[in-house]
């Protein structure tokens, strides 16, 4: 169950005995603020007034985590109890200080967890208990079970057995392992048996009713270790294995992950000593990937380089191609330890021993079995099968179902393997991934617009095969996961050259995912990243101009007219009159948001006609919209409406849902800029449900925008901060800076408005400050309401 910020205010009011005017005179507060906060009107109260209601309630110390917590915007579980207060510091040198004494860090959840069960958990009848630890290479799996072994000795009277199976080498046999335990338990090497049968029942014999714990160490299957299990119930077996054991009946299968960044840094300090590594700690486990076996490699090199500074070594393991090279001693390498495991996958998967150095190619961050079908040439069915046997054996990890990522080491590795690839194949595995992210970016432009002018690039890819891929929502839906991939994979691609039009392709195809979503912080990088490569003058233009449009929306207003500047001199050195009449809108909307609309109008006449002149719906369709909004701005709300209207026209002959949507609140605020707010609520809440519906976040939050300034001038506050602090949300989880300046702006006016001015003066400085730098024309509106609130707020 959740709990929301008013339900929580009006239980601890309650259980003080006050009444809602009460409280408010105890906080120095208006009932009406009271009121709003508990009928969640007002949901997200400001800091000054949280301070008030924490004073006038007397809040204890988790009472008032709660408060802030969900004030933050942030929703706590009804049932939830505080975490207890303390410095969990000593928690962590008593760690230090266990294993300075027994040479084991950290683990804790897991030894506990462990000892307990072999010491407290009852057996099944003549069977002993049995865990499995599982986990990859040099991942400490081995150190864990015998730390185990040590802390539960006393429960097991009769001693402790430890055989090294070599599973991932040259594995032992159960002949070879039956004698070599026997041999431990005191029977003379004459007498051992000869014959794998033999051996194995006299171990069972031998092992019958005694309390001892047997460590298999480094399984390669279950069919390694089942004959050797004792059958005694006082006996327990630790079985550790890269693979995932999951058909042997254990009592718990444990999976071991990497250390926690403190518990490198402590590691790293009971080899090397205090104080020598301590100021690199952070970057050295960063780059060993926290893995025991490189961490401890590390230090044992600081030991015997004292000469080396720690920065010299930091740097040694930032080189990823030389990085394994470093962590290697004897035959305990981390690559030797891949390596195995690589040999043992040749023998028993060659398909998945292939697929490996294959991965390594991609900068993708993950994999799921659809984006690496392309790049291994596979099917679906049968990549999910590889990456599942690669998880089995923890080449992949799998912390999220259905998606696989490498360890850093392990992509290390698995790029050394690459590049041992022939040309021809890594080229023609690099390109079909390419060509499968750019599939789905431009099936995202074709099903929301197929007659936009991006459309006009030449290049264009088939559609991806596949259901999932058949509306535009699912499109951007399925790049929502996939986007840090498709970053990785810009920056890849440009960096290694030879594909710049189709990388400059796929970061144009990327257009609707970023204006419906709002990721231009991302989105913006990445152009500059390719507008510079071998292009075409037409695809240097097209991104210049996405470019002007997303440092419009970060309120960069001079680079944006830079950039559109760019985008007309290009689409005109293209002869694309299209691309011209586009740059000629897109630059009259920038004049608009810079206040200079007798300036914008002469090029949005320009752009209807040119679009007129061609039949290009979508542009003339786009180029009323922005004459509505100069329109407005000039003083001619009917005229504006006028223009929404034949805008909306031209939206609904295209089947453009989104534009319709959008053309219908301009005409609805025109509405409202002619003096009739009630004719505009109906369309405006008509066009806010449609948004949802397709998910487009900034259009949502437009919409909550208007909807407030409608309300306001009906004079229904309550309704208008409702409105408002949705917009504020949005805009924030985006982080679009501009729509969160205009709704702090329209909160601190209505906020003023009901003399709530605490909470008012936190939103008018932040848009004063934002409108002071980026939008000089609604600075001086901030600044008359901040001292008019002010002013208020002392009397």
């Amino acid at each position: 169950m959740e709990q929301s910020f008013a339900a929580t205010l009006r239980e601890a009011r309650v259980a003080r005995g006050l009444t809602q005017e009460g409280l408010a005179e105890r906080a120095g507060l208006s009932a009406q603020a009271i009121g709003l906060l508990e009928r969640g009107v007002r949901r997200f109260p400001q800091l000054t007034t949280l301070d008030k209601l924490d004073r006038a309630l007397g809040l204890d110390h988790a009472e008032r985590r709660v408060f802030r917590q969900l004030a933050a915007r942030g929703a706590v579980s009804a049932s939830a109890t505080p975490a207890a207060d303390g410095d969990p510091a000593w928690i962590v040198a008593r760690q230090a200080q266990r294993a300075a004494q027994q040479g084991f860090v950290g683990r804790r959840r897991e030894l506990d967890l462990l000892v307990d069960l072999l010491t407290k958990s009852p057996a099944r009848t003549g069977a002993p208990t049995i865990v499995t630890i599982r986990g990859m290479a040099g991942v400490g799996k081995t150190a864990l079970a015998t730390e185990a072994a040590h802390a539960s000795a006393h429960h097991f009277p009769d001693g402790t057995l430890f055989v090294n199976l070599r599973g991932f080498g040259t594995p032992m046999s159960q002949l070879q392992t039956a004698g070599q335990l026997l041999r431990a338990t005191g029977v003379p090497p004459e007498v051992v048996p000869g014959e794998r049968a033999e051996a194995v029942a006299a171990l069972r014999s031998r092992l019958m009713n005694r309390r001892l714990l047997l460590i298999l160490d480094n399984a390669r299957d279950v069919q390694q270790v089942t004959d050797l299990i004792p059958a005694s119930a006082g006996a327990a077996v630790l079985i550790t294995s890269r693979n995932t054991l999951s058909t042997m009946p254990a009592a718990l299968h444990l999976q071991v992950d990497p250390l926690a960044a403190s518990e490198s840094a402590a590691l790293l300090t009971s080899i090397a000593g205090d104080g020598r590594l301590t100021d690199a700690a952070d970057r050295i486990g960063e780059l060993c990937g926290h893995l025991p076996l490189a961490l401890s490699i590390v230090a044992a090199w600081s030991l015997t380089h004292p000469a080396a500074a720690p920065a010299e070594l930091v740097d040694r393991l930032a080189d990823e191609s030389h990085r394994l090279d470093l962590l290697h001693a004897d035959d305990r390498g981390v690559r030797a330890g891949f390596s195995s495991s690589v040999e043992q996958l040749r023998r028993i998967d060659p398909p998945a021993a292939e697929a490996l150095p294959i991965l390594g190619l991609s900068d993708a961050e993950d994999f799921t079995a659809r984006t690496a079908a392309p790049l291994l040439a596979a099917t679906q069915a049968e990549t999910n099968r590889i990456l599942e046997r690669l998880a089995d054996l923890h080449l992949v990890e799998s912390r999220t179902p259905g998606r696989y990522q490498f360890h850093d080491l392990v992509r290390a590795y698995a790029r050394e393997l690459a590049a041992q690839l022939p040309p021809a194949t890594q080229e023609s595995s690099l390109d079909r991934l390419l060509s499968f992210y750019l599939s789905v970016a431009w099936r995202a432009v074709v099903l929301n617009g197929p007659t936009a002018l991006r459309t006009a690039w030449p290049h264009q890819p088939p559609p991806p095969a596949g259901a999932a891929f058949a509306t535009h929502d699912a499109v951007l839906g399925w790049i929502d996961g996939e986007l840090h991939n498709y970053i990785a994979l810009i920056e890849q691609f440009a960096a290694g050259g030879g594909r710049d039009e189709r990388v400059a392709g796929l970061v144009i195809g990327l257009y609707e995912y970023f204006v419906k979503r709002g990721n231009l912080v991302d989105w913006l990088p990445s152009i500059d990243r390719v507008v510079t490569g071998d292009i075409t003058e037409w695809t240097r233009a097209q991104l210049h101009a996405d470019a002007a449009i997303a440092l419009a929306e970060l309120a960069r207003y001079d680079e944006s007219a830079d950039r559109f500047g760019l985008a007309q001199r290009g689409f005109e050195a293209a002869g694309s009159l299209r691309g011209m009449s586009l740059a000629a809108n897109n630059s009259a909307r920038l004049l608009i948001r810079m206040h200079r609309h007798r300036d914008a109008l002469p090029l949005v006449e320009s752009a209807l006609a040119v679009n007129r002149e061609l039949g290009d719906i979508r542009g003339l369709a786009a180029a009323y919209g922005t004459h509505c909004e100069v329109l407005l701005e000039l003083g001619d709300p009917v005229a504006a409406e006028a223009a929404a209207r034949a805008a909306l026209q031209q939206w609904e002959v295209l089947g453009d849902a989104d534009g319709v949507a959008n053309a219908r609140i301009e005409a609805a605020w025109a509405r409202v800029k002619s003096g009739h707010p009630e004719l505009a609520v109906d369309d405006l809440r008509l066009s806010l449900r449609e948004l949802e519906e397709l998910g487009h976040s900034k259009g949502v939050s437009d919409a909550h925008w208007v909807l407030a300034l409608t309300f306001k001038e009906l004079r229904d506050h309550d309704r208008a901060i409702q409105h408002v602090e949705s917009a504020l949300e949005i805009a924030k989880a985006v982080g679009d800076r501009r729509r969160e300046a205009q709704s702090r702006l329209t909160l601190g006016e209505v906020l003023t408005g009901i003399r709530e001015y605490d909470d008012a003066l936190a939103n008018l400085r932040f848009a004063l400050d934002f409108y002071r730098v980026h939008h000089p024309g609604h600075a001086e509106r901030a600044r008359q309401l901040l001292e008019t609130a002010e002013a208020a707020s002392r009397v």
